[in-house]
This record gives C-alpha cells, sequence and structure tokens, in this order.
C-alpha cells in the first residue's frame, strides 16, 4: 500500500510540476515574443524617422541649389534678354554637380524659355504646374510630385524612358492591372527670378527624378544599417513607392538584383495608401518576412503619392527568439527535475516513518 501511495504522490507531483512548466513556457514564450518583437518594432520606428529626414533633406538640397541659382545676375541678364548662351555651360555643369535630372527656365507668363536638361524644347507654357505657379506670385516652393508619361517626355526623352518601369509579379501582392508604369515621381523646386526692381520677371524650376535613381535609398540604407548582414542578406533595406510599385529600392530578388517594380502587399497598401495612415508590422517583402515601417508619401497637395519604407530582416529576431526560449527551457526542465526529485524524496521520507 505504501508503494501505491508513493506512486500516487510521485505522479501527482510530476503532473503538478509539468503543469507548471507548461503554463510557464507558454507564458514566457508569449513575453519574449511580445518583448523582441516590441524592440524590433522601435527600432524600425526610429529608423523611419532617419528615413524621412533624409528623404527630406535631398528636398532641401535642391531648393537650395534652385534658390541661390535663381538669384544670380547672370540668370537675371540672360532672362530679360533671352539669352543664356555665356553661363549655360556654368549651369549644366552645376546640374550634374547637384545630381539634377531637369532645371527650366521661365518668363513671368510661365512660357519656358530655356530647358538646360533639353534645350531643343522650349515655347511651351507651364503655367498649369503648381511649382511654377507659385514660384510665380513670389513664393518660393519644393516637394514631391507625380509626373505623367506625356509630361516627362516633355522634359526629355531620357528622362521618359528612364521612368518606365515594368511590373513584376510576386506572391502576397495584389493583382495589378497596370504592366508598364509610365508615371515618375520628381522631387522638385521652384523660386522666382526677381528683376533688379525687385518685380518677378520669371521662374527657375528644376529637381531630379526618383524613379530607378536609388540614391536616397541607398543613403538611407548607409546611415540607418551600415553594412550588416545575416546569412548573406542584407538586414535593413529602404524603398521609395510610387503608389504601391517599387521605384527605388535597394530590396533584393532571389537574383541579387534590386526588385524595382515589385508591389507592396496587399495589407500595406489599404493601411498606409487607402487610409493614409503609417504601418508599422511584420510584411512580407518580396521574398521575405521583414519587421517594417511604411508611411505615406505626399505631394505639395497633400495627395497621398506613393510610401516610403524601412524594414529589418524578421528571421534574425525569431533566431533570437528561439534561442532564448531554448535556454529558459533548459534551466526550467532542469529545475523541474530538482524539483521533482526533492519532492520525491521528501514524500519517500514521510510515508517511511
Amino acid at each position: 500500500m505504501k508503494v501505491l501511495t508513493k506512486t500516487q504522490l510521485a505522479l501527482i507531483f510530476l503532473a503538478i510540476a509539468c503543469l507548471i512548466g507548461v503554463a510557464t513556457s507558454i507564458i514566457v514564450n508569449s513575453l519574449i515574443t511580445n518583448q523582441i518583437i516590441s524592440e524590433a518594432q522601435e527600432r524600425v520606428k526610429e529608423d523611419l524617422n532617419t528615413a524621412r529626414y533624409i528623404y527630406e533633406s535631398r528636398i532641401r538640397e535642391i531648393d537650395r541649389t534652385v534658390h541661390w541659382t535663381s538669384i544670380r545676375h547672370v540668370l537675371k541678364k540672360g532672362l530679360i534678354v533671352k539669352d543664356i548662351s555665356s553661363f549655360r555651360n556654368e549651369i549644366e555643369a552645376l546640374m550634374v554637380e547637384e545630381g539634377l535630372d531637369f532645371l527650366t527656365l521661365v518668363d513671368r507668363k510661365g512660357t519656358v524659355v530655356f530647358r538646360f536638361h533639353h534645350p531643343p524644347a522650349s515655347g511651351d507654357n507651364l503655367l498649369h504646374d503648381p511649382f511654377i505657379k507659385s514660384a510665380l506670385e513670389k513664393r518660393g516652393i519644393s516637394g514631391t510630385q507625380v509626373l505623367s508619361g506625356d509630361e516627362l517626355s516633355t522634359e526629355g526623352r531620357g528622362m521618359a524612358q528612364k521612368a518606365i518601369i515594368q511590373s513584376i509579379s510576386v506572391s502576397k501582392e495584389r493583382p495589378a492591372k497596370k504592366i508598364e508604369e509610365t508615371s515618375g515621381m520628381v522631387l522638385k523646386s521652384a523660386h522666382p527670378v526677381m528683376g533688379f526692381k525687385g518685380e518677378v520677371i520669371g521662374a527657375l524650376m528644376g529637381g531630379m527624378l526618383l524613379n530607378q535613381n536609388n540614391e536616397i535609398v541607398d543613403r538611407i540604407k548607409n546611415i540607418v544599417f551600415k553594412d550588416a548582414k545575416y546569412k548573406g542578406k542584407e538586414i535593413g533595406t529602404a524603398t521609395i513607392f510610387l503608389g504601391d510599385l517599387r521605384i527605388s529600392t535597394n530590396v533584393r530578388d532571389k537574383e541579387g538584383n534590386r526588385a524595382i517594380g515589385t508591389r507592396a502587399m496587399r495589407e500595406v497598401q489599404e493601411q498606409v495608401l487607402g487610409k493614409g495612415k503609417p504601418w508599422i508590422h511584420r510584411a512580407f517583402v518580396v521574398d521575405d518576412w521583414y519587421i517594417t515601417a511604411y508611411e505615406p508619401i505626399r505631394d505639395i497637395q497633400d495627395k497621398t503619392v506613393g510610401m516610403l519604407y524601412v524594414g529589418m530582416l524578421e528571421s534574425k529576431y525569431a533566431v533570437m527568439k528561439e534561442r532564448l526560449i531554448l535556454l529558459f527551457f533548459f534551466f526550467s526542465m532542469s529545475g523541474m527535475l530538482i524539483a521533482l526529485t526533492v519532492s520525491f524524496i521528501l514524500s519517500y521520507m514521510m510515508l517511511k516513518k
């Protein structure tokens, strides 16, 4: 009878210990998962702030270049006499140095006097352009704008061709009706050109095309993520979207090419583009899961025209979580075995008396 009682007590202690162990493991697994994911999400939120600052800094750089060029006396004189031959080479060199894709000079009626990036095209009127309109009203302006394929063609065949992106389907994307994107997202600035008596005699407008230009996203990656890799894959990535389409990115596909032409996950599109709210959560990016942060990119009329993204490989944090859980499991099982052994010995001694 005593043996039976000892066995029953041992089984009871074992069941209690296992129950406590399972419950504790579930709780700890949830706590570790939430803590690691929460910290990763906080980090990508900070990284997104940095990405936004870099994006806006590039706009400010363009704005500064256009502004200082617009107040030069040689430009004023050239606009008045409609002859820019004396400083054309100098301005074209400035464009190359500052990374501008286009620079356009218009008169006070909005008629193009000269396109430094595309000299043969002139004489058309740009008064419909909100940037030109603002500049001619004596208000400098800078920001993001989306230009149609036709508008880009006016600026030059080279810009129109560079803007064209073929849509590539990957898993977890919303099926796209548009296979070829011809519109372009640009960072742009325009400032008035003032006469020697303080009157507005024209405007200067310039900027850069973001389609297939990876300057900003690579700057974000180099500052935020350095060259950190996990199992040969970049840990951190950044992307600029036109709508839901990747037009500038350092996310790589399975062949190692930049994943330009792929689209954002359906849930991200609905949250960021549909509702205009940031997405701070995990997301499937091209061919892997990332802990991500997306936010809307808005043009000067406050219309959502794209998204800015940063993300970190989730697999790195998944491995970290598994190691912590295994470590806890090892120590908790060891503790349970010790507790069970001590309990068994104590029950045996009590029944022996």
